[in-house]
């Protein structure tokens, strides 16, 4: 089941995957993936018109089961719903299955940040959303 939780309730875990996290993004939705446990979450920013992608974890046990494609998908849903026009996020350049997976959603290489995650490199990636009137 997707639901959306307070950044409490998963701070500690975001904390150790992105040692940077910090819960101070006023614009931030967090969905978790849940059955028996927590399998997988996405952060992400609708900041008006546009959406960030800030972090999709599913963790090690439940990877190759479609996690981060229904979390994605609720992700995008909620973005159409607020009227979002693009999507962008950032992603390690060496992270073939994550790319893979953004570009089956239409996302496209725009650019490359140049030691964006300590000393990597990363693409900047962006989808226009289809918004429905």
């Amino acid at each position: 089941m997707i639901k959306e939780v307070d950044r409490n309730k998963v701070y500690k875990l975001l904390k150790r995957y992105f040692p940077s996290y910090e819960a101070n993004d006023p614009f931030e939705k967090i969905l978790i993936y849940e059955e028996a446990e927590i399998e997988g979450l996405i952060s992400y920013s609708l900041i008006y018109e546009r959406a960030e992608i800030n972090y999709i974890v599913t963790f090690e046990k439940y990877k190759r089961r479609g996690v981060a494609k229904k979390l994605l998908n609720k992700a995008l849903e909620d973005m159409v719903e607020n009227c979002c026009e693009i999507v962008t996020l950032e992603v390690e350049i060496n992270n073939k299955p994550a790319i893979n997976l953004y570009q089956s959603y239409g996302f496209k290489i725009e650019a490359i940040r140049k030691n964006y995650y300590q000393g990597k490199d990363a693409y900047l990636m962006s989808k226009e959303v289809e918004v429905v009137w």
